[in-house]
């Protein structure tokens, strides 16, 4: 194999000067405040053996160590029937977004041929990056990280992400069955693009991040080059009293700073923690949870964090949502926009216009769908202004990036194994686009297909059971 190189209950809250909003939770009083921990405690000794190591030659002395790599595809010379191709895939979800300095976009998905997720070890997974040079109009798969030749190992919840120096990172998240005998069975990989504006682009050498799933949200890059990385347990979600939702403080030149805890939240799903900047300087973050999106706050840079209950406005139950500050200072926050209620003992899927109408969710019974893109003026307060960009069956798990001249390029997945679906689509909006509440700017555009292998002769078929 070769290198490429590297219920519903709702709290009342109250606004408070430089603050957000504060949930009055009295039985929560004690328990507020998260604490920092020695950042190997958690992410385990990432120092790598040195190059002649056995655990560093593939294929001998296979470990949690060995480094994995990208397999480049679609190239001229390929043989036509590669493993990886798109008409064998029958599930693909989880997408994310990068654009380069040039324009050149980047998205990555996690996909197999076989079967839908299976964890902890996904085994038959794998991801791909696609790339488009022409605004999303079309995209080619150019590599996949696929562990699957070590071990059987399999691949989860791929991140694309750009750093300070515009640099486009990618992280592949690697699951080997060691059968409990080594501590990097679960291990976050990144690798740095060395010229994103061309399809191929060479790789850095990839680096070991932890053992901890670090990358399913974009981290928060700070004013002075230094990142915080949003890190999960994910082996203990559904367990309950287990501290499992941290943050990784990095320097600029990738060294740990400090691991900040969040206190135990039995009500946390997979948190899918994601922090922005207010204009005090404070961090404020959304997290998953069972009933909807609670909220977190940190006043000392991250190092310590306030539960403040569920968030007053009710969306992305128990599934993901990103925020992200845009220039302006205005805050995006693309989640799906849906509420429950119970009636007569039976969860009711519904959605409020903007006159306050309710209105039952008749086709899509589910949480999942609405994909939706709001903007607040007041730093998070609230989300006045909102646009619907995808309801059309499935919808979840968004991912975002900015363009040079202020673009919103938002990914999501549609179906991730229903027949005729399992699609990954890409949304071009722009703040005046959200803040009318339909598409004004003339390069605008909702829903292009980023990846459909129903398209391509690929895709769940009648009687294929995942």
């Amino acid at each position: 194999m070769q290198k490429q190189f590297h219920s519903i209950c709702r709290t009342t809250v109250a606004a408070m000067p430089g603050l957000l909003i504060v949930a009055l939770l009295p039985s929560m009083a004690t328990v507020l405040s998260a604490q920092t921990v020695p950042p190997r405690s958690i992410l385990g000794d990432t120092t790598l053996p040195s190059s002649d190591d056995v655990s560093q030659t593939f294929p001998y002395g296979i470990s949690g160590k060995t480094p994995p790599s990208l397999t480049k595809i679609n190239y001229a010379g390929q043989p036509p029937y590669h493993k990886h191709r798109i008409n064998l895939r029958v599930f693909q979800g989880c997408p994310q977004v990068e654009v380069s300095a040039g324009g050149r976009l980047w998205a990555t998905w996690f996909g197999s041929n076989v079967q839908a997720e299976r964890a902890p070890f996904h085994k038959g997974q794998f991801s791909v990056i696609s790339t488009s040079a022409d605004d999303g109009k079309t995209w080619k798969e150019v590599f996949v990280f696929d562990p699957s030749e070590l071990l059987g190992g399999g691949a989860s919840d791929p991140m694309l992400w750009k750093d300070s120096q515009d640099n486009i990172r990618f992280i592949g998240l690697r699951n080997i069955d060691f059968k409990g005998q080594d501590e990097f069975a679960t291990s976050a990989w990144e690798f740095t693009m060395l010229d994103p504006e061309n399809e191929h682009t060479p790789w850095s050498e990839p680096r070991l991040l932890g053992n901890k799933n670090i990358s399913v949200m974009k981290p928060l890059i700070f004013p002075d080059g230094t990142v915080m990385r949003s890190m999960d347990d994910f082996k203990l979600v559904g367990i309950p009293d287990k501290v499992r939702i941290r943050f990784l403080k990095e320097g600029v030149d990738g060294s740990p700073i400090f691991v900040s805890e969040f206190p135990i939240d039995n009500d946390a799903g997979f948190a899918e923690q994601m922090p922005i900047i207010r204009k005090d300087g404070s961090l404020f973050t959304f997290y998953r949870a069972k009933e909807g999106q609670k909220f977190a706050e940190s006043f000392d840079g991250g190092k310590t964090w306030k539960l403040g209950g569920y968030y007053p406005m009710q969306f992305s139950i128990n599934t993901k949502c990103i925020l992200k500050t845009l220039p302006s200072g205005r805050v995006l926050l693309v989640a799906n926009d849906v509420q429950m209620k119970e009636e007569n003992g039976r969860r009711l899927y519904y959605y409020t216009d903007e006159d306050g109408t309710e209105h039952a969710l008749e086709k899509r019974k589910t949480a999942r769908t609405r994909m939706t893109a709001y903007l607040s003026d007041d730093d998070g307060k609230t989300f006045p202004h909102r646009m619907l960009l995808c309801d059309d069956g499935q919808i979840s798990y968004p991912s975002a990036t900015l363009g040079q001249d202020g673009s919103i390029y938002i990914v999501y997945d549609q179906g991730r194994g229903e027949i005729g679906q399992h699609t990954i689509f890409l949304s071009k909006v722009s703040e005046a686009d959200i803040l009318a509440g339909q598409l004004v700017q003339g390069e605008s555009f909702l829903n292009n297909i980023v990846s459909r292998p129903s398209d391509q002769g690929g895709g769940r078929r009648e009687g294929d059971k995942l």
